[in-house]
């Protein structure tokens, strides 16, 4: 049996099992499918009344769906529902897909879209909550989930509705003051001095320091600012991030050290051309090999975070440095609204999650309210 998995074409047909060997649904016959219709194309609720909608197709067709394995089951709901999404966007939704077929399959349960049902959801909440998972993890997972049922008319999730609390993150990292302090003093690349810059002093995502190109720095007038193509469907949504005190300096740093990049690949590579991202790299001396960083590769991580991590002595990734830059904007007293606009969030509650407001953050609150009492003259008890 074969699925599809990351790199694979997805217009490959995905041969399944039907009884009687591995076929390509191409070639099945109406006599191979008869016998899983009966068993899996009805209720998910294990003999009890369908919902209204399950039996009810595309444009109110009655459904006929072909039967497969899970595998197969999440090929064919994402090369239907994702086929025009961005790579990361299709994989993160395999990924979960995947993880849950998994701890269903170790459970004992039917991971068949047409056989889940209550129990196995219930089941699926309680093992990530025994891996110490947050309910906001579980939203998202279970957000995945419940569309990839309803692809095959499972209503399971729908009537259910689980309710999620709204926790704070509260196992969300990053940097104390002191590491700051040491990150920022510590020695660096042009490469390294940059990305650090982009992420731990202009909240930028690891995925916007690659995105970013020359044509995005908009460095003239008296208000220089970024612009940073962020999340959301299609290419993403811009956003403006004026720039720091620094960064200037480190902007122009790097853009010298890019330069004598560029000057290398033209005087080595035929035909080269500068592909325009800010962020190059440059590998091999004698026979040089030049690109730039590409998104949700690592490449960039290894270039930048890797080295300094034993420089600095602690560990670090680039959310906290994005969260860092979030929080130290929290604890200056800038508006939670602003903040949300820098880091590119749909809303200030994302924002406040992001964030991790823990107990630390909360007695500064109970401070500056007593302060406040105490200059209403609010009598204490």
């Amino acid at each position: 049996m074969t699925s599809a998995l990351a790199g694979e074409d997805p217009d490959t047909t995905i041969p399944f099992r039907t009884g009687g060997g591995d076929m390509s649904r191409n070639h099945m016959s109406e006599a191979d499918l008869g016998g899983y219709r009966q068993d899996y194309l009805y209720s998910p609720y294990s003999g009890s009344a369908r919902h209204p909608k399950a039996d009810v197709g595309y444009g109110g067709k009655t459904n006929t769906r072909n039967v497969h394995t899970p595998d197969g089951c999440i090929y064919e709901f994402l090369n239907a529902k994702f086929r025009n999404a961005k790579k990361y966007t299709r994989d993160k939704c395999r990924w979960s897909l995947r993880r849950m077929t998994r701890i269903l399959e170790a459970g004992g349960f039917d991971a068949s879209p047409f056989k889940i049902d209550e129990d196995a959801v219930n089941y699926i909440m309680d093992e990530y909550r025994a891996r110490g998972k947050l309910d906001s993890y579980l939203e998202g997972e279970i957000a995945y989930l419940n569309r990839y049922l309803k692809f095959f008319r499972n209503y399971t999730i729908v009537d259910m509705n689980p309710q999620f609390s709204q926790d704070m993150r509260v196992n969300v990292h990053w940097l104390e003051e002191d590491q700051y302090q040491t990150l920022m003093d510590v020695k660096k690349t042009p490469l390294q001095d940059i990305v650090i810059h982009l992420e731990l002093c202009l909240g930028f995502r690891n995925a916007e320091c690659c995105r970013l190109t020359l044509s995005d720095i908009n460095d003239s007038g008296t208000k220089p600012y970024f612009n940073v193509r962020g999340k959301g469907r299609g290419n993403g949504k811009y956003r403006t991030v004026r720039f720091h005190r620094d960064t200037r300096a480190v902007l122009n740093r790097w853009l010298d050290e890019r330069e004598r990049i560029v000057r290398i690949a033209r005087e080595n590579i035929p035909h080269w051309q500068d592909p325009g991202y800010v962020l190059l790299w440059c590998h091999y001396k004698n026979h040089p090999d030049v690109g730039y960083y590409r998104e949700h590769t690592g490449s960039l991580d290894d270039a930048v975070l890797d080295p300094l991590r034993p420089k600095v002595g602690f560990h670090f990734s680039n959310h906290d440095l994005r969260r860092t830059f979030g929080r130290r904007l929290y604890h200056a007293g800038v508006p939670i609204e602003t903040i949300s606009k820098f880091l590119g969030h749909e809303s200030t509650a994302e924002t406040l999650k992001y964030l991790g407001i823990n107990l630390d953050d909360m007695d500064e609150g109970m401070k500056k309210l007593d302060a406040y009492d105490n200059k209403m003259g609010v009598k204490k008890r």
